[in-house]
């Protein structure tokens, strides 16, 4: 027999011929071998038990808490950050908007008094777009807004034309008072004070008032000095005139132990360097009045008798008006605050809400007084026997609606 050839490849790693190789054991794919060296097919599981434990495994794995590494020493551990919801948020910001609103409305409107207004008024009709408030000016000394009214007026907020415009009437005007017959337009208020005064006005110039505002002149120091003042054009007699009724507040206050008595620095100061009352002569000019000069600006009666004096009276009311718009919308709360305690009115909250975009904005301002010449004014004397301004009653309604309405 020939010799068996040797079949494998010579490469350079072969063996050698007669230095045979030890045959190793095959391998097993696929399997493993267990402490008694059992093996077990892991490619497909051999029974349902098996495959039960592995399960059980993998979830108890997954249940298993991650451990967390111990904080570095030296350096503190950060705490997680609180996350405040925006819903929380913006309701807290809301209660304290409303709350802050709230404190603001008792500190503004904190001593008003507010009276409604009974009874027949004797209301005519009016125009839309057209509110007429009456104003009364009385000067009481009681604390108490009852007496004559020393200024009576009515305001016409006129949204068509943004305007403000004030009627105002001379006291001693001859009206018909219901109850007392023809009496001084003043005598109205002291008989049955803000009621039959509007039912007056109503009734003799057909107007549809609702509404009043009583401010007390006595207290009117403190009104303008919230303002911080007011700015008028004063003439050189005026000032002469307002040294002297300083100086008869001055006494007014020394008897009854005003809080705001006169000082020395509320007189004008003449040419020649003194407070002089008695013939000073005095540059005229613009000033800015403090409280107490604008009051004793507003007495003024022998300078032109008493339509000039009302006149005086819308020249302070209308500088109130300037001055407040020239101050900013932060100034409102301590201006409101510091003339409210001396006012009473009908008008109530949500009213003075309505009116105040009104007053903030750009307004044009116009004023006039009734009965002039042009109502053929006269002077007369009643059935009392009292020295009244007479007119011609048709003239006055028709003027009086055309500066009001318009028309």
């Amino acid at each position: 027999m020939g010799q068996k050839r040797d079949n494998r490849p010579a490469g350079r790693h072969a063996a050698p011929r007669g230095r045979e190789r030890p045959k190793r054991e095959a391998l097993h794919d696929n399997y493993y071998y267990d402490e008694n060296r059992q093996f077990e097919d892991v490619s497909s599981y051999s029974s349902e038990s098996r495959r039960r434990l592995d399960r059980a495994a993998v979830k108890r794995a997954k249940q298993v808490p991650q451990r967390r590494e111990p904080p570095r020493r030296g350096r503190p551990t950060p705490k997680p950050k609180r996350r405040i919801k925006t819903g929380a948020l913006i309701a807290w910001a809301l209660f304290l908007l409303v709350i802050g609103g709230v404190g603001l409305f008792i500190y503004m409107f904190s001593g008003l008094k507010v009276t409604d207004l009974e009874g027949d008024l004797a209301v005519s009709a009016g125009q839309a777009g057209v509110k007429n408030i009456a104003m009364f000016g009385v000067d009481s000394r009681d604390g108490e807004n009852i007496g004559r009214s020393d200024a009576v007026m009515v305001l016409s907020i006129d949204s068509r034309s943004h305007k403000l415009k004030m009627a105002s009437f001379m006291r001693d005007s001859n009206v018909y008072i219901e109850g007392y017959g023809y009496e001084k337009l003043t005598h109205a208020y002291a008989y049955g004070g803000p009621e039959l005064a509007v039912r007056t006005l109503n009734q003799n110039f057909h107007l549809d008032i609702t509404d009043y505002v009583t401010v007390n002149f006595y207290d009117m120091t403190e009104i303008v000095d919230a303002f911080g003042g007011v700015e008028l054009e004063l003439t050189g007699e005026e000032m002469l005139e307002v040294n002297r009724n300083l100086f008869n507040l001055s006494r007014e206050a020394e008897k009854e132990g005003s809080k705001a008595p006169i000082k020395h620095d509320d007189y004008f100061t003449a040419t020649d360097g003194t407070h002089n009352m008695i013939d000073g002569e005095f540059v005229g000019g613009s000033y800015l009045l403090n409280g107490a000069q604008a009051v004793a600006y507003s007495r003024i009666r022998y300078i032109g008798g008493d339509g000039q004096r009302t006149s005086r009276q819308h020249d302070v009311l209308k500088g109130l008006l300037q001055r407040a718009k020239q101050r900013t919308v932060f100034a409102w709360p301590s201006i409101v605050h510091g003339v409210v305690p001396h006012c009473e009115t009908s008008l109530g909250f949500m009213d003075m809400v309505k009116l105040a975009p009104f007053a903030i904005e750009h307004i044009e301002i116009e004023s006039m007084t009734f009965p002039s010449e042009d109502e053929g004014i006269y002077n007369a004397e009643n059935e009392a026997g009292q020295d009244v301004i007479g007119f011609d009653e048709e003239l006055m309604r028709e003027h009086l609606h055309k500066f009001i309405y318009g028309d």
